[in-house]
């Protein structure tokens, strides 16, 4: 008796402090998640400062609106030294009272180019409430992004809420006083609403991280806190403690002393399977690995255990031999199409040159001819139809060296990538440049016109 009493108490003891030492590592990682989302927040509004490059538009941004919503869903705005709005991009938020709702913000003394969060700041155009960052562009002008924390939030770590009763609360300090606002609130408990003085919000706002432990009418509940560096914010985790001293457990503690045959039997079952079943599949797994990244005769290897393993093992050894088959009738059509469709571009290249060039060529004579007997006040439509002529034929040769890339064959590669890039520079008026490095050699004429039509 006095042994399964105190065995009970000590293993109470150990799940109370479990799950403790569980709640306090989760909200740990939750406000580190966090943490990183801030982190991020300040990382963008800090890439658009500066991509504003002194300009006060927000076309010159490197992310499209799109992007920048899903970070700043409240949008955008730049305001001048002296807190005058000069463009904004959404009207979710009363931009022009914003000066007077955060006047911290907009004082000479605490502006900095490193970004710095507001308080929870409701919104007077719709339910939703916002946090302002603000950070110094070039031009010593103020760019504020709005987000909404419980968004954010719930984005982050809102999976803490989905299954259970663990109730999450994120809050942020609103003055020295000791007053927080609430920036998300998840689960069945309303902690704020509770208690004034509720376990863990003072600590973290004071930012400690910790645990401690709340007797409620509905029992003892576990209450882990943690603060959100840098923003002061704090996140709160709590759980109901259930009442695991019951009936059931002071029955379970001699259950063991019952069960110590079956837990031999146990024992030998577990040997058994690891021996004839755990270690053959581990074996198979790892060959099975190597099969799926082109290794086809590891998996010829045998790996030994029950009949149903070497039977499965038998079937992956057939399956590998006719991937291994039609791996090779694959690369045999793939370089029949190739060779075929190289085959035409080739044939289609020389008719282009054959025929339709000298034609465009002759036209072309002709039309000079022409204009030799035109007067010159009469010229122009004839110049016109010259150079369109002219046009055509310098479109039709780079088509024609698109099809069959002469340079390939004579000169190789390397030549004919630097005459592919030279001519895509002329043509799309970008600066596009081709470096080679090590000694050039020649590969087989596939390997060379595979690559080229990859570049290409």
């Amino acid at each position: 008796m006095v042994v399964a009493f105190g065995s009970q108490s000590l293993h109470h003891e150990a799940m109370r402090s479990l799950v403790g030492d569980r709640d306090l590592r989760t909200v740990r990682a939750a406000a580190s998640s966090l943490e990183r989302e801030v982190s991020h927040v300040s990382s963008v509004i800090q890439i658009l400062s500066r991509s504003l490059d002194g300009k006060s538009d927000f076309y010159s941004l490197v992310l499209t609106p799109e992007e920048i919503s899903t970070i700043f869903d409240g949008g955008l705005a730049l305001y001048s030294n002296d807190g005058a709005l000069i463009r904004s991009s959404s009207t979710q938020v009363e931009w022009k009272t914003l000066p007077s709702q955060i006047p911290d913000f907009f004082k000479i003394e605490s502006r900095s180019t490193v970004p710095t969060f507001s308080n929870l700041i409701p919104s007077t155009k719709g339910s939703n409430s916002f946090v302002f960052v603000g950070v110094l562009t070039s031009k010593n002008e103020l760019l504020i992004g709005a987000f909404s924390p419980d968004r954010m939030i719930e984005e982050s770590i809102g999976n803490l809420v989905s299954f259970g009763q663990t109730t999450v609360l994120v809050i942020s300090p609103n003055d020295a006083s000791g007053n927080y606002d609430v920036l998300y609130r998840g689960g069945p408990l309303k902690i704020d609403e509770s208690l004034p003085t509720h376990p863990g919000i003072e600590e973290v706002l004071n930012g400690e991280s910790g645990i401690n432990y709340f007797q409620s009418s509905e029992g003892e509940h576990v209450v882990a806190f943690s603060p959100i560096n840098p923003t002061g914010w704090g996140l709160i985790i709590e759980e109901a403690w259930e009442d695991i001293a019951n009936p059931y457990l002071v029955n379970t503690q001699a259950a063991p002393l019952i069960l110590v045959p079956v837990f031999l039997l146990a024992l030998l079952a577990i040997w058994f399977g690891a021996r004839r079943i755990v270690t053959p599949l581990q074996k198979l797994e790892k060959q099975a690995a190597k099969l799926a990244a082109g290794d086809f005769d590891a998996i010829n290897q045998s790996v030994g255990g029950i009949d149903e393993i070497r039977n499965l093992q038998a079937e992956l050894m057939e399956m590998a031999e006719k991937l291994k088959t039609a791996q090779q009738t694959l690369h045999n059509y793939i370089g029949a199409i190739t060779a075929g469709v190289e085959s035409e571009r080739k044939s289609l290249a020389r008719e282009l040159h054959d025929d339709t060039i000298q034609a465009l060529i002759a036209l072309n004579q002709r039309i000079q001819l022409a204009l030799l007997n035109t007067p010159k006040t009469q010229s122009g439509p004839m110049s016109e139809l010259q150079t369109l002529v002219q046009q055509t034929m310098t479109n039709l040769r780079r088509m024609i060296r698109g099809l069959r890339p002469i340079y390939l064959e004579d000169l190789g590669l390397v030549a004919s990538l630097e005459m592919l890039v030279h001519e895509m520079e002329q043509s799309s008026n970008l600066p596009i440049s081709f470096i080679s490095k090590g000694q050039e050699c020649r590969l087989d004429p596939k390997s060379e016109m595979s690559i080229y039509r990859m570049v290409q």
